[in-house]
């Protein structure tokens, strides 16, 4: 079998650290709800400052997961990467069935 390359186990990596929090947890939760929506919502929903959550929104477009788009003065944002869907589903269940045992 073909070893995989160092590349490819540090691209894994980061793309779980750009889900590893749980206000971005939270985000991508919110967006599998609203589908769309955009930051002032987002912020307003987690209680969080307009700030943190346009950081956690930063690092999250910049791996892909998620897109924007303007809107008048609006930022707009929805999950771009359905595979971090999948992987928020799967964890999620892992995580119950752990609290379970």
């Amino acid at each position: 079998m073909e070893q995989m390359g160092d590349r490819l186990f540090e691209d894994m990596a980061d793309y779980l650290k750009a889900l590893a929090h749980p206000t971005r947890l939270r985000i991508l939760e919110y967006l599998m709800r609203q589908k769309e929506t955009c930051v002032k919502c987002l912020w307003e929903e987690l209680g969080l400052q307009q700030s943190n959550v346009s950081q956690h929104l930063a690092l999250m477009k910049q791996r892909g997961i998620i897109d924007s788009r303007k809107e008048g003065v609006k930022t707009c944002y929805w999950i771009s990467d359905e595979n971090a869907v999948k992987l928020f589903n799967m964890l999620k269940e892992i995580v119950l069935s752990l609290r379970e045992e």
